[in-house]
C-alpha cells in the first residue's frame, strides 16, 4: 500500500507514480518550474488534504514535472518556498 499522504487522500493505487523508459533521453527540460506552477501549487498544498480534487490536480503536477526531470519537492525546498514543509509531508514518505 501507498504510504503518500496525498495518495491515501485521493484513494486508490499511488497517484504519484511515474513509470517510463530506461532509454536515452536528451535531457534538454529546463529545471526551472515556472512561477505559475509553482502559484499553483501553493493553493492546491493549502487544500490538498481535505480536497479530493486539489489532491488529484496536485498529484497530475508532481508527475508531469517527474516526466520532465524536475524533483519538484527538492526544488521547492531548494528555493525555501513557504509551503516546503506542507508539500514534502504530503508526498514524501
Amino acid at each position: 500500500m501507498c504510504e503518500h499522504r496525498l495518495c491515501r487522500s485521493i484513494g486508490g493505487p499511488c497517484s504519484l507514480k511515474v513509470t517510463r523508459s530506461r532509454g536515452c533521453r536528451p535531457n534538454v527540460t529546463s529545471k526551472e518550474v515556472a512561477p505559475d506552477v509553482i502559484d499553483e501549487i501553493r493553493r492546491l498544498v493549502a487544500t490538498a488534504e481535505h480536497d479530493r480534487t486539489a489532491a488529484v490536480r496536485l498529484a497530475q503536477i508532481v508527475r508531469r514535472e517527474a516526466l520532465d526531470d524536475r524533483n519538484l519537492l527538492a526544488l521547492v525546498v531548494a528555493d525555501e518556498l513557504d509551503f516546503a514543509d506542507t508539500l514534502a509531508r504530503l508526498i514524501g514518505r
